[in-house]
């Protein structure tokens, strides 16, 4: 016997193919194993007719999860029973286990050596797809002598325990070009999909929101248009308040990362409901989903435009839940007694006991703080757990009713992800980089999170002050210490419902941007971790004399009188002592965003002429006027350089050569010094959540990119982000990413959430760039429009289905604003998120129906077709 493996590296982009979102959705087949379990087989049966007859048993094997349904591998090759290179004979391998092919003949020893190649061809029709090129066959070479000796030396036994007689070859193959001479495939597998938020679908049952249900209606016009994957966002639960408002509609501040949103829930489709009950919904559902719902006009501070028929989330989650309620009394004990909801409670009591306990202190105090719980909200442990949730518990009944809801979630949701799957379209879920400060998961393990800092960005083109998420900063010490088997459970539920994963922010595992907890914009933070500047370094550059001028807040008399007019003396009385030479510093506790504004929202401002929003803002950038941080360790020993110091009057205050000096210090902080930690522990952190699951994995890498994260994300064969408006760090053409330059190891979309659409973006940006986009980008001549035409959206939604990355996945919005009849008036209102503002309330909703999309066949036709031409349809 002898056996023939290769050697590949975890690295290879082929891998892909063996995540759920391929190997169990796009290529998965059904039928494959009935139809090729015959094609395993022998032309001899036994041991010893192999060895009388000079026979040498050959079994070939190929990993290749790249077979669409209906398709099989199969091989042709120079022996009797490959067929002699005779035209129409080949011969099927088996896809029994599948992604792995297999076939075994006996090959006569004068047939040796043994030449092949591998083919895919259609199962019913026998027609050859794909054929191996390469300018040599595989080649196949032994003699029964050598064969013997080998099976001789491995002691090789039959199942009856009696030597083995069998002459055999068994060689692995890989189509993988990374290790193979013989390439299968002329072209890469390219894809397209669509993202959307499941809250955003507007469907004729819906309940004035997108439910889990209508899933399987996109599922239905994706299958038109010829796209492979449903990308959305986060869809756990977020209700931090009691009664649920419109602070709770922000889908990644997750109070559990298990749980799913009851909003979601089709309440029409529990089964068991009384008739009335039935009708009420019904009713309910007609009025939440009127087109005149609204008798008045629907403003967006944020966006600054009228919305078209959006979410009333308040009222949506306050109709819904009583509905629960009502359902809970009269099928809650009938299904909690089913063998589907014990299955479902028995898997998912080490989050769904903390969960539901959580829940009913949330409703029966009114907050999701636990610090206002009294005894109920501390010392919560796994004993105290199970007393306050047993069965027999004062509390149980009201706990079960929040685990009852999540089982009615799972079920429609799993129900979902399996029409999807079925269908041939990828779901892709959404791993938010945080969790709600005030969440079960920080309640119920605060050892895992830093509970005294806030997690965000730095600041950008689109957030002046930076972004402060609010949420807790991971302690991944602790985390390490177990394992990582908080995010390993978390992936493993998830990959249940979902084939493919985002994760949000992925830079945040390379490091974080993290502020204090008196913080409430984004300047104050620094990267975590990160090699601070050291005292040696400022005493080295002569500044070591100069460290509290520059860790302070630099205040003074000239800055008071232009913020604050002729009446400064009014805020600086009310928040500021003398500190020498006209300078002052913030009284005692002041120097706090968070402690700013509870002051100035109760007492209002303390100048005539300005607003409470000037005044805070005002005296938020005195807090900000800082050229160092101190580390919270080491006060005196470790700095960090305040993101875009040279902003700050104090730094502009500073001489000259202390500015140069600064600025290298700077220059080394963010882009020389951390490159390698950061990979580092990215290295320790990543390898673990890919473990998790079968998921196919993309990451979220804009923003301020470190050179590392590159590597790292090729060398876990991570999909990264390319959005045209922000391109990468060496990837732009003038101000723009080229999508036709974007590597294969990509998600490429014009937009996305955080942003505006295309259509809004073309009338936002300014005259000059838009220039420079049709000029150089479309290559069109002249001055372009300044209005938006669906023409142009088209151009650019053809450019990126062109571009040679992986997914090409486009927002509804931009799909939709290709055609007269779907494009938006205003493209302004098709804006789900404004990121600057942490408290934005998400209610975006798209303006066409799913019934509407399925109706116009010629619109997903011209999706379609426009698919196929570029490529990304199927095919080898």
């Amino acid at each position: 016997m002898e056996i023939r493996d290769i050697w590949k590296s975890q690295s290879s982009l082929s891998s892909i193919f063996l995540s759920s979102a391929f190997s169990d959705v796009i290529f998965n087949d059904k039928l494959r194993s009935e139809q090729v379990v015959r094609a395993f087989k022998r032309t001899s049966s036994t041991g010893s007719a192999n060895k009388d007859e000079n026979l040498i048993s050959v079994r070939l094997t190929i990993e290749n999860p790249r077979v669409e349904p209906g398709h099989v591998m199969a091989v042709i090759g120079s022996c009797t029973a490959l067929g002699n290179w005779e035209d129409g004979k080949v011969t099927p391998m088996s896809g029994l286990n599948y992604p792995l092919w297999e076939v075994e003949v006996d090959v006569p020893m004068h047939q040796m050596p043994l030449y092949y190649r591998y083919v895919i061809m259609e199962e019913k029709t026998k027609k050859v797809l794909a054929v191996e090129q390469g300018e040599s066959a595989h080649k196949v070479e032994a003699s029964p002598q050598d064969l013997e000796e080998s099976l001789a030396v491995m002691k090789i036994t039959d199942a009856g325990g009696k030597t083995c007689n069998r002459c055999m070859v068994v060689v692995n193959d890989d189509p993988d070009p990374a290790v193979s001479k013989n390439p299968l495939f002329k072209s890469q597998w390219r894809g397209a999909g669509v993202a959307v938020p499941v809250f955003g679908l507007r469907s004729d049952k819906g309940m004035g929101v997108g439910e889990f249900a209508d899933i399987k209606g996109l599922v239905d016009w994706c299958r038109k248009a010829g796209l492979k994957m449903i990308q959305l966002l986060p869809v756990t639960d977020t209700i931090s308040h009691s009664p649920s408002d419109e602070r709770d509609s922000y889908p990644y501040s997750s109070i559990s990362v298990h749980a799913l949103h009851p909003m979601y829930l089709r309440l029409n489709d529990i089964e068991g409901l009384s008739a009335a009950l039935k009708a009420d919904i019904e009713k309910e559902a007609k009025r939440l989903n009127e087109d005149n719902y609204y008798k008045e006009a629907q403003w967006d501070k944020d966006l600054k435009t009228e919305l078209d028929r959006p979410i009333d989330y308040p009222e949506v989650m306050r109709v819904k839940t009583g509905f629960l309620r009502r359902a809970f009394k009269e099928i809650g004990a009938k299904v909690m007694e089913s063998e589907e909801y014990k299955e479902f409670f028995d898997r998912a009591e080490f989050w769904l006991r903390p969960y539901g306990l959580f829940c009913w202190l949330r409703d029966f105090f009114g907050s999701a703080n636990p610090d206002e719980w009294g005894k109920l909200g501390t010392g919560i442990n796994k004993e105290k757990l199970m007393s306050m949730t047993d069965e027999d518990s004062e509390f149980y009944k009201g706990i079960s009713f929040y685990w009852f809801v999540q089982f009615l979630c799972h079920e429609q949701l799993l129900d979902a992800s399996k029409y999807a799957a079925t269908n041939g379209v990828v779901l892709k879920g959404d791993l938010p980089i945080g969790i709600d400060h005030d969440s079960v998961d920080a309640w119920y393990h605060p050892h895992l999170f830093h509970m005294n800092k806030k997690t965000g960005a730095p600041p950008d083109d689109y957030s002046e002050m930076g972004q402060n998420w609010g949420f807790p900063t991971y302690n991944w010490e602790a985390m390490q210490r177990d394992g990582f088997s908080w995010w390993r459970s978390r992936l493993n539920w998830m990959s249940q419902y979902f084939h493919a994963y985002r994760i949000d922010h992925i830079l945040g595992f390379f490091r974080i941007w993290e502020m204090p907890s008196s913080a409430t914009g984004g300047l104050l933070g620094r990267f975590r971790p990160s090699l601070p500047i050291h005292r040696d370094e400022l005493r080295n550059a002569g500044m070591e004399h100069q460290i509290d001028r520059l860790c302070n807040p630099h205040v003074k008399k000239h800055l008071m009188e232009r913020f604050f007019g002729h009446d400064w003396m009014r805020v600086k009385n009310r928040f500021f002592d003398d500190d020498g030479y006209e300078t002052f510093k913030f009284k005692q506790g002041l120097c706090s965003e968070v402690e700013i504004e509870k002051i100035v929202e109760r007492e209002g401002s303390c100048v005539g002429y300005k607003s409470k929003e000037e005044m805070i803002y005002n005296l938020k950038l005195l807090i900000n006027n800082v050229v160092l941080l101190r580390d919270d360790d080491r006060p005196h020993e470790a700095f960090y350089p305040r993101i875009e110091m040279w902003k700050t009057t104090s730094f502009q205050e500073l001489p000259g050569d202390m500015q140069n000096k600064l600025r290298n210090l700077y220059q080394s902080y963010f882009y020389g010094r951390q490159d390698q930690y950061w990979a580092d522990a990215a290295m320790l952190k990543l390898p673990p959540l890919l473990d998790a699951s079968r998921m196919m994995v993309c990451g979220e890498d804009l923003g301020m990119i470190p050179a590392c994260v590159k590597g790292v994300l090729e060398q876990l064969v991570i999909m990264g982000l390319k959005i045209q408006r922000m391109p990468a760090p060496g990837e732009s053409q003038g101000k723009f990413g080229n999508p036709d330059k974007y590597p294969y190891l990509s998600v490429c979309t014009p937009s996305c959430h955080d942003m505006s659409t295309v259509a809004g973006w073309w009338e936002e940006m300014p005259a000059h760039l838009r220039k420079e986009f049709w000029n150089v980008l479309l290559q069109r001549p002249g001055d372009p429009p300044h209005k938006f035409s669906t023409e142009i959206i088209s151009m650019i939604v053809e450019q990126h289905m062109w571009s040679p990355s992986i997914w090409a996945v486009f927002p509804i919005q931009d799909f939709l604003a290709m055609d007269h009849h779907f494009a938006s008036p205003n493209p302004r209102a098709d804006q789900i998120n404004w990121p600057p503002n942490p408290q934005h309330y998400w209610r975006w909703r798209s303006r066409i129906s799913l019934q509407q999309l399925m109706q116009r066949e010629d619109f997903s036709l011209r999706i379609r077709q426009l698919v196929e031409k570029s490529g990304r349809l199927g095919g080898y």
